[in-house]
């Protein structure tokens, strides 16, 4: 299917940079013209923005897709001409078109006038992906699903995500879900969302508005949810063995609501970068939970379940830059990634129908490139709520990750990825657990029994980006190495006995397309469980890894998973 391109395997134009460094000549000068070019989705380059498509799959593929609208772009931008030109600013602009579901690469380029160099022309150039996609699941010869996808609905930018599934051996024969989402209404930058599904397991609908500080030049965020579910799922029991197990089946219904504010505050640091980028954070949000239909309850019996409001504070400082880099987690798009740091604490109470609690918690992360080693980010959070004076339900989790420089030997390019996490629940109900199965540890693993409310974690992975390529697929080859380990948090975790799995693969990814990149991996456990396989060939589709970006958003409890 693969084969070497003609010319050598070199990176875009785009190199390894601090996000705002081209930009920085023209600080305080007016901004003139904006003039855009938009690049559709096949046959198009970054660096070279006259080249025309070729092929016949390319002028085919752009004819059945709608390019952006200029006004869809126009609204994402966070100066107009008149303005002064600020960096950071223009910067974290390239970097917000960059994100867009619905575009694929972004570049920003600023161009004195010959007759008055006080003014500089913008031009701006994007390039679309294919927003269609779809895929479709043959369960059986009676059942099956069928989802379509589009992320760039007549280049308006708005999403719709439809799911259609068929089961005629089910109580439910026909089923559909729908998500609807608008990401920035009238340059506001708030987002719309709403959510509808019937199907057997699950009735649920849900609407959402939402603002996040994109840019430290938002002043305020804040978010409005109102949610109804009807969930039926399968919970596992009286686990002995990953062959000896019972499991009941859990019907609920319940109504949710959330609401939260923030608001940002520059410092007044000496140093202007800095200054631009750090702002004090404050917020708050109140979320209520009812239910309507549940299992049995009491005070010391199906926690989840309880009916309660939430209310919960949080202050923080969140200082954010980037830098632009390639061939990290994309095959050749741009990719921007964030350094800087996180300090945030919080504090809540909660209202619940057998009783109240206090809520406490703080979190840090910082991250940054050292020299030519590589990117490092770490993190720690430990939180709980406190109820008579004894702290439960909480957990602490220490994250460290790094990836390294890319190795570039010739037309091979590598990357090494090391994720290192430990994971200890406080006193946690008895229906919690966090587990090292695959998802949430080691890759492929599909054990019942090994969870507990303590775990230690180790995920290396070595990439190679080959110099193959088919019609704009490219092919990833990886090898891994995962190592967990997890009880109930009553002894060290260091005295467990260890868990791992090993393996190769490859992913195929077109980043011109929405779709997820195909994995192929083959897996071997050395010390699997008894009854389960010691090798796992898995087909499934890779969605990669977003950053964290030292964002102070909506206050809450973290998720004990």
């Amino acid at each position: 299917m693969f084969s070497l391109p003609s010319d050598d395997f070199k990176l875009d134009t785009t190199q390894f940079s601090i996000s705002e460094n081209p930009f920085k000549n023209y600080n305080g000068k007016t901004i003139g013209n904006i003039e855009l070019i938009k690049l559709k989705a096949l046959g198009t380059r970054m660096d070279k923005p006259d080249e025309k498509p070729k092929s016949f799959i390319q002028k085919t593929g752009n004819t059945v897709n709608f390019n952006t609208r200029e006004r869809v772009i126009l609204n994402n931008l966070l100066f107009s001409s008149g303005d002064i030109v600020d960096p950071l600013i223009i910067a974290d602009n390239e970097r917000i078109l960059r994100e867009l579901p619905y575009i694929k690469d972004a570049r920003i380029y600023l161009k004195p006038r010959e007759d008055n160099p006080e003014i500089v022309d913008v031009e701006i150039i994007t390039k679309d992906v294919l927003a269609l996609s779809f895929d479709i699941e043959a369960r059986d010869f009676d059942s099956g699903v069928l989802r379509v996808n589009h992320k760039n609905i007549f280049g308006s930018g708005h999403e719709i995500d439809n799911r259609f599934s068929v089961d005629q051996s089910s109580d439910q024969r026909y089923s559909y879900q729908i998500r609807y989402r608008v990401p920035n209404i009238k340059r506001s930058f708030i987002s719309f969302e709403a959510n509808y599904a019937n199907t057997v397991n699950q009735d649920f609908s849900s609407i959402k508005l939402q603002r996040e500080f994109i840019s430290p030049k938002i002043k305020f965020a804040g978010g409005i949810e109102f949610t109804n579910q009807r969930l039926r799922f399968t919970e596992l029991s009286n686990i002995i063995s990953d062959e000896e197990y019972d499991f009941q089946t859990i019907n609920q219904r319940y109504d949710f609501q959330d609401f939260w504010l923030a608001r940002a505050f520059p410092l007044n640091l000496k140093d202007p970068i800095r200054n631009e980028r750090t702002r004090l954070i404050v917020s708050g949000r109140i979320s209520n939970i009812k239910f309507t239909l549940r299992p049995e309850v009491d005070t010391e019996l199906n926690q989840p379940f309880h009916n309660r409001t939430l209310a919960i504070g949080s202050v923080g400082i969140s200082q954010r830059r980037y830098f632009k880099d390639q061939l990290i987690f994309g095959y050749g798009r741009t990719e921007d990634i964030p350094y800087g740091y996180q300090i945030e604490l919080l504090g809540g109470y909660e209202w619940a129908e057998f009783g109240h609690r206090y809520f406490l918690g703080g979190k840090a992360g910082r991250g940054g490139y050292m020299g030519n080693l590589g990117y490092f980010l770490g993190g720690f959070s430990l939180e709980s709520f406190l109820k008579n004076k004894i702290f439960e339900q909480g957990v602490f989790k220490a994250d460290f990750r790094f990836f390294s420089s890319l190795i570039d030997l010739n037309r091979w390019k590598f990357r090494q990825f090391i994720n290192v996490n430990y994971t200890y629940g406080i006193d946690r109900f008895s229906n919690e657990y966090i587990d090292i199965r695959d998802g949430n540890g080691i890759r492929g693993l599909k054990s019942n029994t090994l969870r507990g409310t303590q775990r230690f974690l180790i995920n290396i992975e070595t990439v190679s980006f080959t110099p193959f390529e088919a019609a704009d697929f490219k092919l990833a080859v990886f090898g891994f190495y995962d190592l967990g380990m997890v009880n109930n948090g009553s002894k060290n975790i260091f005295s467990e006995k260890a868990q791992s799995g090993m393996g190769l693969g490859f992913r195929i990814r077109n980043d011109n397309l929405t779709f997820k990149a195909i994995e192929i991996r083959l897996a071997y456990y050395p010390d699997a469980p008894v009854g389960l396989p010691m090798t796992d060939l898995s087909l499934s589709g890779n969605s990669g890894f977003n950053f964290s970006d030292f964002l102070i958003t909506k206050p809450s409890p973290s998720l004990f998973k």
